[in-house]
């Protein structure tokens, strides 16, 4: 028969062991709630740093744009300027001061005033491009070469002003006396022999005018002329030069701007990237507990 001492016994170690059971069974219970908040906690962070990664990339990508922008923009307003001027350095030559006077006579003369009324517009427009490209741009040499080429083609602009105001006087004065005498209410003929005598001096004074003005005008105007082409082409290769040059500045700005951003948003990832290998390894271990307790 079994002794009362013998079933005490018993019960007390089946007791001492249904507490640790029980012990154990708690233990691993909050461990494996430990670990499951220690995932969704490097989750939630992991999610955090991905949003805050993706608006301070949003926000970079934004700050290129805009430096790039800028810096397009300057090199635009440059490029410009010094296109406009030139172009209207051109116009003012050989639209309005490459001219041959000798073109012109009694029939067509008037046209000289519209002439003289275009080159005024030239060189007014050269003046205004040429103000503007002061303000826009930073090379001292190319505002001075500009500057050059402005006042040799202000010397031809007077030349050929001075020749076609003098030429179109002459002319004028040519056709009012061929006017008069070959009108039908004048005959010449018939005139007293003084005012015949006045007519023909008028004529051979006014034909030496015209001669004087003629005369030399085409050497002249191509030693005038040359000179500022010459000028011109100077100012256009070293513009060539300077756009290059700037056109390669911004490059090299945008590259080393791009370069930063680059890095900065590799840092980003770096560290988003270490907190997702912790959370997959936190994760792998929960798993892998998990399973050997099955």
């Amino acid at each position: 028969m079994i002794s009362v001492n013998l079933v005490l016994f018993i019960l007390v170690c089946f007791s001492i062991l249904l507490i640790i059971g029980a012990g154990y069974l708690i233990f691993t219970q909050g461990r494996k709630n430990a670990d499951k908040s220690d995932v969704r906690m490097l989750t939630d962070i992991l999610s955090q740093i991905h949003d805050r990664n993706m608006e301070e990339n949003d926000l970079l990508k934004s700050n290129l744009n805009i430096h790039t922008g800028q810096n397009n923009h300057v090199f635009n307003e440059r490029k410009n300027a010094i296109l406009a001027y030139f172009s209207s350095l051109n116009t003012w030559m050989w639209d309005g001061l490459n001219i041959s006077v000798q073109d012109y006579n009694h029939v067509n003369f008037e046209e000289l005033s519209k002439r003289v009324t275009n080159i005024k517009e030239y060189y007014n427009q050269a003046n205004i491009s040429f103000a503007v490209m002061q303000l826009t741009i930073d090379s001292e040499q190319l505002v001075k070469l500009g500057y050059e080429a402005m006042m040799d083609t202000l010397k031809l602009h007077h030349f050929v002003e001075n020749t076609m105001k003098n030429y179109k006087k002459t002319l004028s004065w040519e056709k009012t006396l061929l006017d008069k005498i070959t009108s039908k209410d004048y005959d010449f003929f018939k005139l007293s022999p003084d005012m015949k005598s006045f007519y023909e001096r008028q004529a051979r004074e006014n034909e030496e005018e015209k001669r004087k003005v003629l005369e030399g005008y085409n050497d002249r105007h191509w030693e005038l002329f040359k000179q500022a082409i010459a000028d011109r082409n100077l100012f256009r290769d070293v513009a060539k030069e300077e756009l290059a040059e700037l056109e390669n500045e911004v490059y090299n700005k945008h590259i080393e701007k791009t370069d930063d951003i680059t890095n900065i948003l590799s840092g980003g990832i770096s560290k988003a990237k270490s907190i997702k290998d912790l959370s997959a390894r936190h994760e792998y271990a929960y798993n892998r507990d998990t399973e050997n307790k099955f």
